[in-house]
């Protein structure tokens, strides 16, 4: 899905900040539209998203003066944002008077730093990562949660018995050092005797090891381990109780300050887009292919599937898709706290809004 920003990542971004100074607008910066570095053959996300929204609905007007936006997301184009290129695929966003452009995001394109400096102006993380960044002056603020839960996965193999978190014991985990839903279920399961082995995005020491487990999505690396003959079960990362959302949409304060009628046409663009996607996705994914022409169809149309129960919950079913609630940001502030990812309290007020999320 896309990878969140630890400690270090957060330091990170602090200094790009202060290197860029006030920065420039996407707008006006030719440098500033990212294209994922690792993947050379990746289509020109610019270009593909002006060919996509050139025309309106047909019947719908476009508007005269659309306000040019920029959404960068998370990690490499997949089905975890479908939603979003279901709404520029759509129309939604034009419909709603905003030229969107998505770019993808990759290991050397980080969302929080291009949104953070003015380079876009919406971008796609976690909730923790939000309050993190915010503990360090960042005033980024999530607007809309694609995912009501992490669809994050530990993956073992599927003979091997373990039944909860609680059975982990002493075995090897490949998790990314300093992720934090790691850090919580250690905590949370008493597994000192666990081994954290840094995972390098390769899953063969996962395969060889038959009494490990690897970090996952269940939207992701399930499908292509199956592809390869190995049986594998999951434990959710949800289940553990971590109160995380996921695929959260975020902007920076200032711009929410100045743009409040662009934020929430983004917003309930993006909702429908959700709505459109949850049901139309094998019409969608083959835009998404032509931002990251190494995914297959397959596997995105299996990314949809399985991230549906993630997306409709009886929360978005009675308050719409994206919905979020004080409660469970306090939750997670709580538990972060617990495993000193936070150093304090904040209001999480500041940190999330869901004023512009349009009700079902």
């Amino acid at each position: 899905m896309y990878r969140q920003v630890d400690g270090t990542g957060i330091g990170m971004l602090l200094i790009l900040l202060s290197l860029a100074g006030c920065g420039t607008n996407a707008k006006n910066d030719p440098g500033s539209n990212a294209k994922p570095a690792a993947n050379a053959t990746t289509a020109d996300p610019a270009n593909t998203a002006s060919a996509a929204a050139d025309e309106p609905a047909a019947g719908t007007p476009a508007s005269t003066n659309p306000a040019d936006v920029t959404l960068i997301e998370g990690w490499y184009a997949k089905g975890e944002d479908g939603g979003y290129f279901a709404g520029l695929q759509q129309n939604y966003y034009r419909d709603a008077g905003v030229n969107m452009t998505i770019t993808p995001g990759g290991p050397q394109i980080s969302a929080m730093t291009l949104v953070a400096s003015g380079k876009a102006d919406f971008g796609i993380s976690y909730a923790d990562d939000i309050l993190l960044a915010r503990q360090q002056g960042i005033p980024v603020v999530g607007i809309l949660a694609g995912f009501q839960y992490s669809p994050q996965v530990l993956i073992h193999h599927a003979d091997d018995k373990i039944e909860s978190f609680a059975d982990i014991g002493n075995r090897t985990v490949y998790v990314t050092p300093g992720t934090l839903y790691w850090e919580y279920i250690k905590s949370k399961f008493k597994l000192t005797k666990a081994k954290p082995m840094a995972y390098t995005g390769q899953l063969v020491n996962f395969i060889k090891d038959k009494k490990s487990l690897n970090q996952g999505y269940i939207t992701n690396e399930p499908y292509a381990l199956a592809n390869q003959g190995v049986d594998v079960s999951l434990l959710k990362v949800a289940d553990s109780g971590y109160a995380n959302y996921a695929d959260v949409l975020f902007t920076t304060e200032d711009y929410l300050a100045k743009h409040p009628d662009v934020v929430k046409a983004v917003v309930q663009a993006s909702q429908k887009g959700w709505s459109y996607y949850l049901d139309n996705y094998k019409t969608v994914n083959p835009l998404i292919k032509t931002y990251n022409p190494e995914a297959t169809l397959d596997a995105m149309d299996y990314e949809a599937e399985h991230e549906k129960e993630f997306i409709l919950t009886d929360e978005t079913k009675a308050n719409g898709i994206g919905a979020m609630t004080v409660d469970r940001w306090n939750q997670l502030q709580d538990q972060l706290i617990e495993i000193k990812g936070l150093k304090e309290k904040q209001d999480v007020t500041t940190a999330f809004t869901t004023e512009f999320l349009a009700k079902p």
